[in-house]
């Protein structure tokens, strides 16, 4: 794997360099390192700090390059992540100023809305990957989320806990209804998601993932952030809100964004179509 592990050199980027760069370990992947600076006289100290984690990095048998993008970081993310290919994007959450942030919300979402690879938002370090939560709010995980959170938890040896949340339908959708009647015993129906939830169980736990499987109903981000809030989950992963299913709207309500903002983890979101 090839990962894009970005930086400013403020200290809001610190919990995203430690955990990139022990994902990075975990994973076996190479690095480029790439520095955000808008101030021409941070240049210098922001190039001496890459140029020594990318060496030490280096000494560990791990590749690594550093780039350098005299532009805020949110502009930076997405001028190298639409230049070159990456297998996944790893950055902290990026703040605006207080007014910017108000009418339009922290920058992390520019680079959701325009990095097309996988976007590991992590704000804090964790000391390890042991426990991994897979969201879904919607009638499937997409299998591209799939195979990426299974690639992480084997090579971390985390279990995954697969999180359904039944929401509470406002539109006269009848596969939401039928959920929703029956959302306590929904792996024991024959509905689309019962049977979707016990195959991404079955594919996980034949390649050694212990993999779990927890239900809410409600509110689709109240209920993920309140699952969060009361697990021991190292990472978050979810699909984005770009989904090929007819109900992407009932879904696509900043879902992404409140979970990313408000996870207090690392969140892995991959965006599908």
């Amino acid at each position: 794997m090839h990962l894009l592990l970005c930086t400013d050199g403020t200290p809001r980027s610190e919990g995203a360099l430690a955990f990139g760069i022990r994902l990075a370990r975990t994973l076996e992947a190479s690095i480029t390192l790439l520095g955000a600076c808008e101030e021409p006289a941070q240049e210098a100290t922001l190039t001496a700090t890459l140029t020594d984690v990318c060496a030490r990095l280096t000494a560990e048998g791990i590749p690594c390059e550093t780039v350098l993008h005299p532009m805020p970081i949110r502009h930076a993310v997405v001028a190298q992540a639409t230049a070159i290919a990456y297998d996944m994007v790893i950055v902290g959450l990026v703040e605006r100023g207080r007014l910017r942030r108000w009418l339009r919300g922290p920058s992390t979402r520019r680079i959701l809305q325009y990095v097309s690879a996988p976007v590991l938002v992590a704000s804090f370090d964790r000391p390890a990957i042991r426990n991994i939560l897979l969201c879904s709010g919607d009638l499937w995980y997409p299998a591209t989320t799939l195979k990426m959170v299974q690639h992480i938890a084997v090579s971390a040896g985390a279990a995954v806990t697969l999180l359904y949340v039944i929401p509470q339908p406002r539109l006269n959708y009848p596969v939401l209804r039928e959920m929703e009647d029956a959302w306590g015993a929904l792996l024991q129906t024959d509905t689309l998601q019962g049977r979707n939830l016990k195959s991404c169980q079955e594919t996980l736990r034949s390649q050694g993932i212990e993999t779990g499987i927890k239900l809410r109903h409600g509110p689709v981000a109240e209920q993920i952030l309140a699952e969060i809030r009361e697990g021991e989950y190292d990472m978050v992963a979810l699909g984005s809100t770009y989904a090929a299913q007819s109900l992407r709207r009932y879904f696509a309500l900043g879902i992404t964004d409140r979970i990313v903002e408000h996870a207090g983890r690392p969140v892995l979101v991959v965006r599908h179509k």
